[in-house]
């Protein structure tokens, strides 16, 4: 839908993956009371956009896709490509803020937001704040920061340590979807485990984490109901793996509606993505938590630094993981009860520790405050 009006416009840009686009979405919908949003984004990132259907049938709302590559990998296939979708890029964009001129944008991670927020600021004079899901620094907002007018931050300290004058510890926007969440007691004696490996799925998660359920001790197996993430071509081999070893599953590609499973779940088990973390900590449900090996400068290891150094729930190394390793802790849940119990007073704790260093403003309102003057 076109937007006509130079006047109350704001931009919202972020990176294709879930970690980037679910942030800009929770704030998004708080602008979008007094503003009109164009938000920019990849192809990946559009994806997630259509399952807001809502959202795309507003005339205050429209989606500018620009075409992005890493400028670091490597290749001359790979360079050719980066030039030319910067060249196609810079033109779009440049069109875009002659036109129509935002008052100011944020972005929210990914390679996608440096064209948009660097023309914006010197060829159009258009501000931009940027936010940080990690506790280690992106590439993008690395290369950002220094000309922004706010950075903020998911933690109260993330690396690098500079800028610090920049820098407002707002905590990481959750979507209202989460927030209005209310955990339900569960009432089917059973320890119900949400299994999922991030927005684009995980091979490991697929294979190594179903194996250590099939193995449980047989009367552990009958109080554990497992909803499970998969890569799409390991669908079938799951459910007829928990199916002839008497698992209780639900096993899918994707969970779209993942506030549903979040309801009723007693233990999620996941990889250590920056929003994952936010949300966990928000509805304060025991985690055992996985790092991706090979995330972008480890920010997944250095991310589930704050569960272990917290005692909000466990971490595992995939490289030294092993059966028994998650076997022990999930039978140790079922025959000792008193782990979860402990997990949920220390999430509790935590939460306000941190409510209180933000002044217990939400990342919402922080966010707000100094983007909507």
């Amino acid at each position: 839908m076109s937007i006509k009006s130079k006047h109350n416009i704001i931009t919202l840009i972020a990176g294709g993956t879930g970690g980037h686009i679910y942030p800009a979405l929770a704030i998004l919908y708080e602008i979008k009371k007094t503003n009109k949003i164009i938000f920019i984004t990849d192809e990946r990132g559009y994806n997630f956009i259509l399952n807001e259907k809502d959202l795309l049938n507003q005339k205050n709302f429209e989606v500018i896709i620009i075409d992005v590559i890493s400028p670091f990998k490597k290749g001359l296939i790979n360079k050719f490509k980066f030039l030319c979708f910067f060249i196609s890029s810079f033109i779009k964009l440049t069109h875009f803020y002659f036109k129509y001129k935002p008052k100011t944008q944020i972005g929210f991670g990914g390679y996608t937001t440096i064209l948009p927020c660097l023309i914006g600021k010197f060829l159009f004079k258009v501000e931009y704040f940027i936010h940080e899901q990690n506790a280690i620094m992106g590439r993008a907002n690395k290369i950002l920061e220094p000309f922004a007018s706010k950075t903020f931050i998911p933690f109260d300290k993330i690396i690098p340590l500079k800028h610090f004058n920049k820098r407002i510890y707002s905590g990481t926007p959750i979507r209202k979807e989460i927030k209005s969440i209310k955990i339900k007691k569960n009432n089917n004696n059973k320890l119900n485990i949400l299994v999922f490996g991030g927005s684009l799925g995980s091979e490991f998660f697929s294979i190594s984490l179903v194996n250590s359920f099939i193995n449980l001790n047989p009367k552990v197996k009958k109080q554990i109901n497992v909803f499970h993430q998969v890569i799409n071509s390991k669908i079938k081999k799951v459910k007829q793996l928990y199916r002839i070893n008497n698992v209780m599953s639900e096993v899918k590609s994707f969970f779209p509606n993942i506030e549903k499973y979040y309801k009723k779940t007693d233990l999620i088990i996941c990889r250590a993505g920056g929003s994952t973390i936010a949300e966990i900590l928000y509805l304060k449900i025991p985690c055992i938590i996985i790092p991706l090996k090979n995330s972008m400068d480890n920010h997944q290891a250095i991310n589930c630094k704050i569960i272990n150094d917290n005692k909000l729930g466990w971490v595992i190394d995939e490289d030294n993981f092993e059966n028994n390793t998650l076997k022990k802790i999930i039978e140790d849940i079922i025959t000792k009860n008193l782990h979860l119990d402990k997990i949920k007073v220390n999430l509790e704790k935590f939460k306000n520790e941190n409510d209180r260093k933000k002044k217990y403003k939400s990342p919402n309102e922080i966010l707000m405050k100094h983007i909507i003057k």
